[in-house]
Formats: C-alpha cells, sequence, structure tokens
C-alpha cells in the first residue's frame, strides 16, 4: 500500500497485526525513495529509540502523543524525506 500511496511519512504502532516495526521498514527498504518511518510505543526507551534508528527508522514517538511533539517529528521527517510541503 505504502508503495502505491506514496505517502511522505509513515507512522507505525513498534507491534503491527501481521509482524512489526522491522518487517515494515525491511519491506519498505526494497523499494526505491523510502518514506521516512516513526514508531511508536507506549513502552519506548532508550534501546528501542536506537535500535530503531539504527536500522534505518527516522524517530521514536512515545505514547501518549503529545500534539506538539508529533507535529514536530512529522514535519521533520518530511523534511528529510523531500515532501514538498515538509518545511
Amino acid at each position: 500500500m505504502a508503495r502505491q500511496l506514496q505517502p511522505w511519512v509513515i507512522i507505525c504502532d513498534q507491534v503491527l497485526a501481521d509482524g512489526d516495526w522491522r518487517d515494515l521498514l525491511r519491506d519498505l527498504q526494497k523499494g526505491q525513495q523510502a518514506p521516512p518511518v516513526i514508531v511508536s510505543s507506549r513502552l519506548a526507551d532508550d534501546r528501542l529509540w536506537a535500535e530503531v534508528l539504527n536500522l534505518g527508522g527516522y524517530d521514536l514517538l512515545t505514547k501518549p502523543f503529545h500534539a506538539a511533539e508529533v507535529s514536530r517529528v512529522v514535519r521533520m521527517a518530511a523534511r528529510h524525506g523531500g515532501a514538498p510541503g515538509g518545511k
């Protein structure tokens, strides 16, 4: 679906119905221009954050979300990914 819709940024939960964020990253990285992936988790810690970055994710958002933080991270990810509206 991401290849068809070509989103500027993807936010996904740490655990998905059919796998996890690592599976999503692996699948996206097979394509040409993968959008930045932001992982969300209620149990976020430095270890998970480092793993997300080391495997090619863009950032980690902690639940419950804070609007200002989500906005900042998504804006920076869109800019990083080259989105036209990412300024």
